[in-house]
């Protein structure tokens, strides 16, 4: 393929505006970043980073008329893509300033980039604590612990963001403590341990297909998984094109991409702390409920998308889940399946798919049986 050319130019919560930085991290990731990454976990022995594997159904490509490729990250370890920055930011560190690590390194998460985070700290003998707000997936919190790191639980006031209220906490704790503080997707070396992702994606298609796909879909939460496979793209010169795929109501990088300007929850939803005012937004898809796109990430991905979608809603990821169960033998968490579900639901056109290749990355399985089973006997409850 040709170079690629770059085109030119939950429940909702009322997010409070000023706790979001609107200034990048210095220096910005970079492709050579990506590679680097992706070289160091090859070349390092007995590396916990897992290679997974992109998956297909003869029925599913029959179905949709395109070869449709699922990126198993749900089997990565710790259940989700966000270890490969998490491990990726963790030797960094210890390479670049050992007394840091020594002191110990503090996160806010929903859960998922706090497992990762955790379970990278303890392979590398690292101190690690996790601020995580009240209402996370009591999965996700207990694997934090089991992982071994020190839980903090953060509660939202009234009308405030509960990621906002989460990342206060750890700011906090980090000035007071001394530890390190890292953020889910707006660190560089996080966002290059991500792209590790796109990098795989694009050496199995070239093995798979001998070539690059066509399209691959992303689902988004603060865009640092996106801006890590844009970045691989970039690296492997191609003309792939990346979209994103965000939760019913969760849809500020849709949004953003649209009116060509970054945009927080907050000011596309002034009154999102009115439940009744929005129905069909999301509940389950817990992991890509940031309040906005992060400014580090926004530079890299506003002009590299090709599009950026809004999911049909929960039923859908519930719908997406079920196949990817039947078809796939794949466990996926609602955001995990968001890809799968615009695919599904007719998101990118078939006529534009047709006799293409397609990646999906289904980005996490970190689900309680309970909710799994629950959305699997509920996929055509509206309220789902």
């Amino acid at each position: 393929m040709m170079k690629r050319l770059l085109p030119l130019l939950p429940l909702f919560y009322h997010l409070n505006v000023s706790a979001l930085s609107t200034t990048s991290v210095s220096p910005l990731p970079t492709a050579a970043g990506v590679a680097t990454a992706y070289n160091r976990f090859a070349a390092l022995q007995d590396c916990p980073v897992v290679t997974t594997p992109l998956l297909e159904s003869p029925l599913i490509n029959q179905q949709l008329h395109c070869r449709l490729l699922v990126k198993a990250e749900c089997l990565q370890y710790t259940g989700s893509f966000k270890f490969r920055g998490a491990f990726n930011r963790l030797l960094t560190l210890q390479k670049e300033s050992p007394d840091a690590a020594a002191k110990g390194v503090i996160a806010f998460s929903s859960g998922n980039f706090g497992q990762a985070l955790a379970a990278a700290a303890t392979s590398l003998k690292i101190p690690c604590s996790i601020v995580s707000p009240h209402d996370a997936p009591s999965v996700k919190l207990d694997r934090i612990q089991q992982y071994g790191a020190n839980l903090v639980i953060s509660k939202a006031k009234a009308g405030e963001n509960r990621e906002v209220a989460a990342s206060a906490l750890a700011q906090e704790l980090s000035e007071t403590k001394g530890l390190t503080l890292l953020h889910p997707f707006e660190d560089a070396n996080v966002v290059h341990g991500q792209g590790t992702c796109g990098m795989e994606v694009m050496d199995q298609c070239q093995a798979l297909i001998g070539d690059s796909p066509d399209y691959i879909l992303v689902p988004c939460g603060g865009g640092g998984l996106t801006a890590g496979i844009n970045l691989a793209v970039d690296q492997k010169q191609t003309t792939t094109q990346i979209y994103t795929i965000e939760p019913r109501g969760f849809d500020d990088h849709a949004q953003s991409f649209q009116r060509g300007q970054r945009l927080s929850l907050a000011e596309l939803y002034p009154n999102s702390s009115d439940n009744n005012n929005y129905p069909d937004r999301s509940v389950f898809c817990d992991a890509l409920m940031a309040g906005a796109p992060g400014p580090t990430t926004w530079q890299i991905n506003q002009p590299r998308l090709a599009g950026a979608l809004e999911s049909s809603g929960d039923a859908s990821a519930a719908n997406a889940m079920k196949i990817a169960f039947d078809h796939y033998r794949l466990v996926l968490e609602p955001s995990g399946a968001l890809g799968l579900a615009a695919i599904l639901d007719g998101q990118l056109p078939p006529e534009k798919i047709r006799n293409k290749t397609v990646v999906v990355i289904a980005s996490g399985g970190n689900i309680d049986l309970d909710t799994f089973a629950k959305l699997m006997g509920c996929m055509n409850d509206s309220n789902t």
